[in-house]
C-alpha cells in the first residue's frame, strides 16, 4: 500500500488538473512573477579605455602590456635592475587575469604568486636569461597601481623564480 501511495497522489492531481479547464477554476491560478537578475558575485569595471603604449627600451617588447596603462617613472638601478610604475583604471582582479591569462602563450612562465584583497604579484621567468616580476596593488575599486621589475642578469641553478643560494643557511629561502 505503501509504494502505492504517491502514485495514486500523482493521478488524483493529474485528474484535478485535467478537469480543471475553465478560467473560472476553484483552484487557484498561478500568477506570473518577475525576478530581477541577481547582482554580480564581484564587482567589474567598465572596460579599460584603450590606450597605445610602448614598454620602455629596457623591458622586452613582446611582454604582453596591461590594457589602459599609464606609464609614470622608469629607472634602472645600479645593479641592472629595471622598474616601471604604471598605473591602470582596471580592477586588480581584471590585471591579475590578464595575466594569467597572456604571459604563458607569450612565452612567459609564471612562478608562484601571491595574491591578498588589495594586492597581488606575479613573478615570470622567460627563458635562462629574463626574470621579473608584476605586483599590484588596487587603489580604487577601479584603479591599481603596478609595479614591474625586470633584469636580465643570468640565473644560476635551481628555481628560475629564486635567488641563487649563497648564505651559510642549507635553505635558498631568504627567510630560513
Amino acid at each position: 500500500m505503501r509504494r502505492s501511495a504517491p502514485f495514486l497522489c500523482g493521478a488524483l492531481l493529474l485528474g484535478l488538473t485535467a478537469c480543471s479547464g475553465g478560467s473560472n477554476s476553484a483552484l487557484p491560478q498561478p500568477t506570473p512573477t518577475v525576478t530581477a537578475p541577481s547582482p554580480s558575485p564581484l564587482p567589474t569595471c567598465a572596460p579599460a579605455p584603450v590606450t597605445s603604449y610602448k614598454w620602455p627600451k629596457q623591458i622586452p617588447q613582446d611582454l604582453p602590456r596591461l590594457p589602459g596603462a599609464t606609464i609614470e617613472s622608469a629607472r634602472q638601478t645600479t645593479d641592472g635592475l629595471f622598474i616601471v610604475l604604471f598605473s591602470t583604471k582596471t580592477s586588480l582582479r581584471d590585471g591579475v587575469i590578464f595575466i594569467v591569462r597572456k604571459l604563458p602563450p607569450a612565452g612567459y612562465n609564471l612562478g608562484r604568486g601571491d595574491a591578498e584583497p588589495a594586492e597581488a604579484d606575479a613573478p615570470f621567468t622567460k627563458g635562462n636569461e629574463l626574470r621579473g616580476v608584476l605586483r599590484g596593488a588596487a587603489i580604487a575599486l577601479c584603479e591599481t597601481k603596478w609595479v614591474l621589475a625586470v633584469t636580465r642578469q643570468r640565473l644560476g641553478g635551481g628555481s628560475p623564480l629564486l635567488p641563487v643560494h649563497t648564505g651559510p643557511s642549507p635553505s635558498p629561502l631568504p627567510f630560513g
